[in-house]
């Protein structure tokens, strides 16, 4: 009989994939490729490390499960359960709940602190699944962050390795390195929506930019998919000499669909979208 000499089971792996595709269903990353590609990328880091940083066959399942299902309960309504049937699930489980974080916190900085302070009750190998998000995440920053923006994921990158560094030497040198070398400066000071002739144009260093660009953009994508609305065609960060207009264009163009007629029942999606936008208004220019 051959001795098995795998690093990993293949199984295992497909049988967690599969889950995770379709928890995650049509989700996207920021740059609008299918969430797939976050959740591969993140368990190839783990996979690369084990050339590096030994686990055992079981340990090594554990990490990779964990890695294709980090996200599931956080940004999905399914959740990692039982139901998963492979080995080690209870492992599984409890792995990707430490790295989920507590949404019912009140800031993003405590979400991560207890984050971290519930990984580093689980196992190593689950502990090493951060390490290997976070380098996966400190690629070149999507276009509508703001220096603040990259800053803040910087010092959270800092956090983790200082947290979990010992988890996986590789893993915690690798994002280290990409630390070292994230663009955190950049010649971007503003956020523009275009139009056919029109621009609309954001100030990227106003402390409520990235709530204005959140809520155009997703009421921008709404509009179109539920209503064949078109209020914007792309972004970019390159002011042009289109005519330039503010939260009226947005409002004159919805008005055209009777979207934000008084008199009839308003689109409640719209109304949340609109009302983020007239609080954060001053942002736009």
């Amino acid at each position: 009989m051959v001795e098995n000499r795998e690093l990993f089971s293949t199984e295992i792996y497909k049988e967690a994939f599969a889950f995770a595709l379709k928890a995650h269903k049509t989700q996207t990353t920021p740059e609008g490729l299918p969430y797939s590609f976050h959740i591969v990328s993140v368990a190839l880091e783990v996979i690369n490390s084990l050339s590096h940083y030994s686990l055992s066959f079981d340990e090594a399942n554990i990490a990779i499960c964990c890695a294709l299902l980090h996200d599931v309960n956080e940004d999905t309504d399914i959740r990692v359960t039982e139901a998963l049937g492979v080995e080690n699930i209870d492992a599984v489980i409890a792995g990707v709940q430490a790295l989920t974080k507590d949404e019912t916190l009140p800031t993003k900085q405590a979400q991560m602190r207890d984050s971290l302070e519930r990984l580093k009750q689980q196992p190593k190998c689950v502990q090493m699944v951060k390490l290997a998000d976070r380098i996966t995440n400190l690629a070149p920053a999507p276009d509508f962050w703001n220096k603040t923006k990259r800053e803040s994921y910087v010092k959270e990158a800092k956090m983790i390795l200082e947290a979990l560094k010992e988890s996986n030497p590789y893993l915690g040198e690798k994002l280290q390195d990409k630390i070292d070398n994230y663009e955190v400066e950049k010649d971007d000071e503003f956020l523009v929506f275009y139009s056919d002739n029109k621009q609309l144009i954001l100030d990227k260093n106003h402390p409520k930019y990235l709530k204005t660009f959140k809520s155009i953009n997703r009421l921008n994508s709404y509009v179109a998919r539920e209503y064949g609305l078109e209020l914007f065609s792309s972004y970019s960060h390159q002011k042009s000499a289109k005519e330039s207009v503010g939260i009226d264009y947005i409002v004159e163009m919805l008005n055209r669909k009777d979207l934000l007629d008084l008199n009839k029942q308003i689109d409640s999606k719209i109304e949340k979208f609109m009302t983020i936008i007239y609080e954060s208004g001053k942002s736009i220019l």
